[in-house]
């Protein structure tokens, strides 16, 4: 099947391009081409893409580790952009963990680009609003059987290494799974000696840079490591997002972090104006949209149009080794959003299909 879509401005994600026929077959972008005529109001991005989120439509991966879960957070994320997520477990019991990754291997629906496994190898000081109880131990038999288990589905994993003997944190680094450190009390030595080149949400569950100690904070801040950031001013301040956009640069990309309302499993969190918290009041995931990301970069932080959306397009495609997508380029798959002038989601498409009636 054959289309095209005509603008007259399409951010690609590295340039700007003006008056752009797009041809689209079989889902994916056949050519760019000069055009005459087209779309005049806003201009067309890449798909966004979302690397932590756990849910969407009330119900919660953590709690219902199913397709219809998956398929929910789709239905509700595409509507401000985003085309591409990882879907997201809370640090979970055995059981649940092996129910999310046959749920992710039998997904056929839209979406879903890999399993983020957050948890269980935490460091119980830095767990956040995870539960206690399910944090575990990292032992080389546990380790490995994730590996197995995963075999054949992208699979990104946080963890804190300070909690890894050796041996195992090696075993685990040397798989298929993409490694990042977060939820973590780790030394600036100990982290920067894994040499993992990923760190989840910066600021947040994590060892913090002080004057004599450079904890995770400093690693991310010293380091070339890939370190996502979820701009909502709660889970950090807006002049935060600033900062870390300055000493970061191409490093620093978006997530939201978001959970969705559902009180059926043992993760329970409550909204509460922007924020969710759960039964002991602690910040808990966000209500974050990808589309509200870019807008708190641009507006909030100062962060340029351009590179704000590459922060949630480019950059987390390079973070997931997602070939496929990130730029409107020849070859690649074609999801898309239409943003207004002031970044409002118009239409998304994916694979070449309008989503938004």
């Amino acid at each position: 099947m054959t289309s095209k879509l005509i603008f007259k401005k399409v951010f690609t994600g590295h340039a700007w391009l003006e008056n752009q026929a797009i041809s689209i077959e079989d889902g994916q972008i056949k050519s760019l081409e000069q055009a005459t005529d087209g779309i005049a109001d806003g201009f067309l991005v890449p798909g966004f893409i979302d690397l932590q989120v756990y849910g969407g439509g009330g119900i919660l991966f953590s709690n219902h580790q199913t397709e219809a879960a998956i398929q929910a957070t789709f239905d509700e994320h595409a509507k401000t952009g985003t085309t591409a997520f990882q879907i997201t477990l809370n640090c979970s019991p055995k059981s649940s963990m092996w129910a999310a990754i046959d749920a992710c291997k039998s997904y056929a629906g839209k979406g879903l680009v890999g399993l983020h496994l957050e948890g269980p190898f935490f460091n119980p000081v830095k767990r956040g609003a995870h539960h206690e109880a399910f944090v575990q131990e990292p032992s080389i038999d546990f380790v490995q059987e994730i590996i197995d288990r995963t075999n054949g589905l992208p699979t990104y994993m946080t963890i804190a290494p300070e909690m890894f003997a050796p041996e195992v944190l090696t075993l685990l680094k040397n798989s298929h799974i993409m490694c990042s450190m977060g939820h973590s009390d780790a030394t600036f030595e100990e982290a920067q000696n894994t040499g993992i080149t990923r760190i989840t949400h910066l600021f947040n569950a994590m060892s913090q840079w002080q004057s004599r100690a450079l904890g995770l904070v400093g690693t991310s801040f010293r380091s070339d490591a890939w370190t996502s950031i979820i701009a909502d001013g709660l889970h950090c301040d807006f002049e935060s997002l600033r900062l870390a956009k300055q000493l970061k640069g191409e490093k620093l990309f978006l997530i939201t972090d978001a959970v969705t309302h559902d009180e059926s499993g043992p993760y329970v969190f409550a909204k509460n104006g922007a924020r969710f918290t759960n039964e002991a009041g602690v910040l808990s995931g966000s209500a974050l949209t990808m589309d509200e990301a870019i807008r708190n970069c641009v507006v909030r932080a100062g962060i340029s149009k351009e590179e704000a959306i590459r922060m949630a397009t480019v950059y987390p495609a390079e973070v997931a080794n997602l070939s496929d997508l990130g730029s409107i380029e020849t070859g690649k798959r074609a999801c898309f959003v239409h943003l207004s002038d002031d970044l409002q989601v118009k239409q998304v498409w994916y694979d070449g299909e309008a989503l938004i009636n």
